[in-house]
């Protein structure tokens, strides 16, 4: 058996194999102008970006006003929480939310345990999470075309809030929507250093087995909300 260890050597085998002549200098490179999605404004964005969240299996509102948002809270959750057996461990939440949420849960005497601050230990605050019946984010973008959010993680705006509990509840201001995933990337890449993870969120957690049996909820939440605050 001969082994052909030259790349020129083997692309000449490879073409007469093809029944083709050998190329003697590589192809001229040809841009690829891709034509991108675009909305014109951000009232457009925002009922775009809730059309194709709510599509994917998520629950969503647009509120302008902590009345809207409180009322919101309480047709979501109010049935919930009045069950939850620890009602002062039942939301985690990041150490810092948008003002609205901050102002929603103060006035509804929710509690809220935060993610850093309950343990000093990860995997304590890892069993915190899993615990929890509801996490409790912000969002840094979210994508008009996909319904999508993404979520830079830090030290204080940990995974897990997103992850481990059943619920997800996010916040973001309309102003973050961005029209495509392409402006989402051009942003990232502007911020020099790229942050330790990023989670693009479309819906619930979905998958499928190799008989195409859809499972909700195994590899995070099963339910998803979002709250986007129309400023």
């Amino acid at each position: 058996m001969r082994v052909l260890t030259h790349t020129n050597e083997f692309i000449s085998q490879l073409a007469s194999q093809l029944g083709r002549s050998t190329p003697t200098e590589p192809p001229k490179y040809v841009p690829i102008n891709v034509p991108q999605y675009h909305l014109s404004d951000t009232q457009e964005r925002s009922s775009i970006f809730l059309d194709n969240w709510q599509a994917l299996g998520g629950k969503g509102a647009i509120v302008n006003s902590l009345e809207d948002t409180v009322r919101c809270l309480q047709e979501w959750f109010g049935d919930y929480q009045a069950s939850w057996p620890n009602k002062y461990q039942a939301i985690v939440a990041w150490d810092m939310l948008p003002t609205l949420a901050e102002f929603a849960f103060a006035a509804l005497e929710w509690p809220l345990v935060r993610y850093t601050q309950a343990a000093q230990n990860p995997r304590d605050r890892y069993l915190l999470a899993s615990q929890a019946e509801l996490g409790v984010t912000g969002a840094d973008w979210g994508i008009a075309l996909s319904g999508t959010l993404v979520v830079n993680s830090t030290p204080q705006r940990g995974r897990a809030v997103s992850l481990l509990p059943p619920r997800h509840l996010a916040f973001i201001e309309a102003s973050k929507l961005r029209d495509n995933l392409f402006e989402v990337l051009e942003e990232l890449i502007s911020l020099g250093v790229p942050p330790s993870a990023i989670e693009m969120i479309s819906g619930p957690s979905r998958t499928s087995d190799i008989e195409m049996d859809l499972s909700i909820g195994v590899h995070g939440p099963i339910e998803v909300y979002v709250v986007l605050i129309d400023d």
